[in-house]
């Protein structure tokens, strides 16, 4: 019976999401001796822009080649938009607009003439898309300069809209602000969210953290060739937290990257390894494994009915002493005295600590975006004026500091 009928809906499992757009599968490579790629997979859901995190040399690059058709895998498969990058590579080039790190440009031609050159070379039907795209990169009002004249943070602005000129639906993004300078890095940043918000999929490697958590929607780490962990920045944070409160119990592993599979980057998108494939410890399905993501129940909100905030010490996802809820900070900007807002929110439910900082009110907090929403809807229906919200800046860093082990190939 349909939910519609007045049935009960299906349930969260058998909710159809939508295919991922980047979809990666036990992908190896080797460069003679040297394995530069373990059985990496992870998949890119539509309209995100994914992080890939690692040192120099832990297979960022590689990772990339391959799914941008210049490389292809010793085993694996990489599919874009559905289609295998070796079976039909010429399809995936019409799907991807990839901008390889430290891409050369023509010098001695203008901005017009270098996007008018390369959209005869994607064989696009009008040159008016080099108009929308000058506008979109912002480069229209020197689009008569000639290009050496250009500084790092322009040319990284020109590939960017050289790789538009098709209309791709996914970008490969390779270290794109590397050698920028503040300025450019924050306006590669803006264009990569407005692009998000016209539906482009994003690839992005980088190794520098800040950048990324600007603008990722989730995030992969790779270490040594192999993906130590990867999904959405903040379920990834509580995961850690959950594990940490384990640990401290005596009932999880000590080192979260001895565990490989322990947070795999398909938790939500990919299906058994494989008819009859043994579950790996601590994978999806293994009954010794239990996702404190899933065992967590909603926040405790403010209001006459609040429930007083989970006790640190208590029971939960099947660990006794493990938090329900992960602790987080956000900084919250008011309008007038912080010290007001700051009164109103201390010893609320789910808050641990409040501090002022260079005007700013810094709170601790159990819970998720929902309790972020509940700590300004708070100060708001109480007449404070809040006027900038910002998460912990920090919480990438700790994610990568805590998962992997400083090695290099």
């Amino acid at each position: 019976m349909s939910a519609a009928s007045g049935g009960a809906p299906p349930p969260a499992a058998q909710i159809e999401r939508p295919a991922p757009t980047i979809r990666v599968r036990h992908l190896s490579h080797r460069f003679g001796s040297l394995d530069v790629l373990r059985d990496v997979t992870f998949d890119v859901g539509p309209g995100e822009i994914f992080g890939f995190i690692g040192p120099n040399g832990a297979g960022k690059t590689t990772t990339i080649r391959v799914m941008a058709t210049l490389l292809e895998p010793m085993a694996g498969r990489v599919e874009i938009d559905g289609v295998d990058v070796t079976i039909d590579p010429a399809a995936v080039r019409r799907s991807i607009g990839y901008m390889p790190d430290h891409a050369g440009v023509y010098d001695r031609i203008t901005v017009r003439e270098y996007l008018e050159f390369f959209a005869d070379a994607f064989r696009v039907p009008s040159l008016d898309v080099v108009d929308a795209v000058l506008e979109l990169t912002d480069l229209g009002k020197i689009q008569d300069r000639i290009v050496a004249t250009m500084s790092k943070g322009m040319k990284q602005r020109l590939q960017l809209g050289r790789i538009l000129l098709h209309d791709p639906k996914v970008l490969i993004l390779d270290e794109p602000a590397s050698d920028l300078d503040p300025r450019a890095r924050i306006e590669i940043r803006d264009l990569l969210l407005e692009l998000r918000s016209l539906g482009k999929t994003t690839f992005l490697s980088s190794h520098i953290l800040t950048e990324l958590s600007d603008v990722c929607t989730s995030i992969g780490i790779l270490e040594k060739g192999r993906l130590v962990v990867a999904g959405p920045i903040g379920e990834i944070a509580a995961r850690l937290e959950a594990l940490r409160g384990a640990q401290a119990h005596g009932h999880a592993p000590p080192r979260y990257a001895a565990a490989p599979g322990a947070y795999p980057a398909q938790a939500h998108h990919a299906p058994p390894v494989g008819p009859g494939a043994p579950t790996p410890p601590g994978a999806p399905g293994d009954p010794a494994a239990v996702d404190p993501l899933q065992a967590a129940g909603p926040p405790p909100g403010y209001g006459p009915h609040a429930r007083p905030a989970a006790d640190p010490a208590g029971p939960a996802a099947g660990y006794p002493g493990m938090s329900q809820l992960s602790r987080r900070k956000v900084k919250v900007r008011v309008l007038g005295d912080p010290e007001g807002a700051a009164f109103l929110l201390r010893g609320g439910p789910g808050i641990t600590d409040i501090e002022i900082v260079a005007g700013a009110v810094h709170v601790g907090y159990m819970g998720n975006d929902v309790k972020i929403a509940e700590i300004v809807q708070h100060l708001v229906q109480r007449g404070i004026g809040v006027i900038g919200v910002e998460p912990e800046r920090n919480e990438l860093e700790r994610i990568f500091l805590e998962v992997t082990q400083g090695e290099v190939q």
